[in-house]
């Protein structure tokens, strides 16, 4: 979009065109609003974004997601409604992945198929005597997801004070981490670690991570499915960024927002770097609120509480990556699109991590699903393994990290190394060979129980027009549920009531 084509001034400014943004700014020009989405990389989706590598298209961060069904058990997903309210619901296509994944454990490995019963089935194939307690855990986790869809978008006092009748099982679980759980209804160790296998997806280990996303996520995947937009995931962001032009919205690339400019503690615009200024009355922040309250305001504009807060929240951890090609016929070995290699006891596998080794590691391969993102006879693998934010890793380092990776990727993908025909980012050095590739903060904040859900900073702030999107707001991580955070910061911005439920959107 040339400059010549955008305005002076907008209804809403949205700051980051990640896909919390990008909903934000299709969900308000929808509704009329004149909108500008500010992005500052010079292609859109934040961590949806795909890289083109030669002849090899990658999505480093997005391998699966949930919310695309048309109808179901727990009705019409997130993604799917959200896509056909602006109008783009035939410029992607979604995909089922099943099974979901599969638990490979050093003496065991496991296929999770989708669908509430052959998930049980697979389960109970190897654990036949946990049946009962399984069964109930599974209805758990579909009860809070539905509680959890009618809940109030912004909790109000009454709210909280009716909680423990309204959403029983939410107000009984508000505390628990998904061991607690676990061993509430789960006595196998081996089945423990492998109903929890798919804890990466939410960056804690199960002694940490809140229960109540855990239930979300776990509900959505068995009950809803999983699904790959065909043709990768950038056709998924392009498919929101169409929502935004088709309803007269405006997307300006490559533009990094020096400040956000107020009056009288109100919203007066935004400034860029370049010198451009945009008069707005409403902004809605989409990008780390540590950088728009530290960066890009001045410092007097926040109270120093709403800062002391904020800074008091633990940012989840980072993912490093190494993607590549090989020749390996894929296919013939019978791996799923996505497998979690790790030892049997996942708090271990954590505990390495962040001590900067490679502790359990996931590995994705979207060409079983989807041939066209790489030459014909040539599947991509992206190997990826987390650790704390602040590893500052040498060349040396680097490099027994990534032969480390590999070691466990050729526990299923036998003679691995022999058959790589490309590497992203390698180099001729051979302290670059395998060269690794970091997401900083992949999930915002960590995904812990006293930042779960109503925990996590709100959509509104201090400052008179000012909303929060994306990951680092509520209701959590993951890509449905920053779509549900832009829809919910949208909803603010139009002055919906507050107080309706998070589903339907009632738009």
């Amino acid at each position: 979009m040339s400059d010549q084509s955008l305005k002076s001034h907008y209804d809403v400014i949205v700051i980051g065109g990640g896909i919390g943004g990008l909903t934000a700014g299709g969900f308000l020009a929808r509704e009329g609003k004149q909108v500008l989405v500010v992005e500052q990389e010079d292609q859109p989706g934040g961590f949806a974004r795909e890289f083109q590598y030669g002849p090899y298209k990658i999505n480093p961060a997005l391998h699966a997601i949930m919310g695309c069904n048309p109808s179901g058990e727990l009705g019409q997903g997130v993604i799917d409604a959200v896509l056909n309210h602006l109008d783009v619901q035939d410029e992607c296509e979604f995909i089922s992945i099943n099974p979901l994944y599969r638990a490979q454990f050093p003496d065991f490995h496991m296929d999770v198929p989708t669908g509430r019963e052959a998930y049980l089935e697979a389960h109970l194939r190897h654990f036949p005597d946990e049946a009962n307690g399984l069964h109930q855990l599974v209805d758990l986790c579909s009860t809070i997801y539905q509680e959890f869809m009618n809940f109030p978008i912004v909790l109000r006092l009454q709210d909280w004070a009716f909680m423990p009748f309204n959403f029983p099982k939410m107000f009984g679980n508000a505390t628990a981490t998904v061991s607690t759980v676990m061993n509430r209804y789960l006595s196998d160790p081996k089945l423990k670690s492998t109903y929890a296998t798919l804890y990466p997806y939410l960056a804690l280990p199960p002694s940490r991570l809140s229960f109540l996303l855990w239930a979300v996520m776990m509900a959505s995947y068995i009950e809803q499915g999983a699904y790959y937009c065909l043709g990768g995931f950038q056709n998924f962001v392009e498919a929101l960024v169409s929502g935004i032009s088709k309803h007269g919205g405006d997307l300006i690339l490559g533009a990094r927002v020096k400040n956000i400019q107020t009056a009288n503690g109100k919203i007066t615009g935004v400034k860029l770097e370049n010198g451009q200024a945009f008069a707005a009355h409403q902004v809605i922040s989409n990008i780390n609120p540590q950088i728009t309250f530290h960066d890009l305001l001045e410092a007097d504009q926040v109270s120093s509480n709403y800062l002391r807060k904020m800074n008091k929240f633990e940012v989840s951890g980072s993912v490093l990556g190494l993607y590549l090609a090989t020749d390996l016929d894929i296919h013939a070995l019978g791996l799923p699109k996505v497998t979690i290699v790790s030892p049997w006891n996942l708090e271990s596998a954590y505990t390495a991590s962040m001590q900067g080794r490679v502790g359990g590691m996931a590995l994705h391969i979207p060409t079983i699903v989807d041939p066209s993102l790489a030459p014909s006879g040539e599947h991509i693998i992206i190997m990826q393994a987390f650790v704390p934010d602040t590893l500052n890793s040498n060349p040396v380092t680097r490099n027994r990290f990534a032969e480390s990776m590999l070691e466990k990727a050729e526990l299923v993908l036998p003679e691995l190394r022999n058959h790589i025909t490309y590497v992203a980012g390698s180099s001729t050095e051979e302290e670059e060979k395998y060269a690794l590739h970091r997401l900083s903060t992949i999930y915002g904040w960590a995904n812990s129980v006293k930042q779960a859900g109503p925990r996590r900073l709100p959509y509104n702030t201090p400052i008179s027009g000012l909303y929060l999107a994306g990951h680092w707001t509520q209701p959590g991580s993951g890509i449905w549920t920053v779509v549900l955070s832009g829809i919910n910061a949208a909803r603010y911005a139009l002055g919906k009531n507050m107080s309706e439920s998070i589903w339907p959107l009632n738009f």
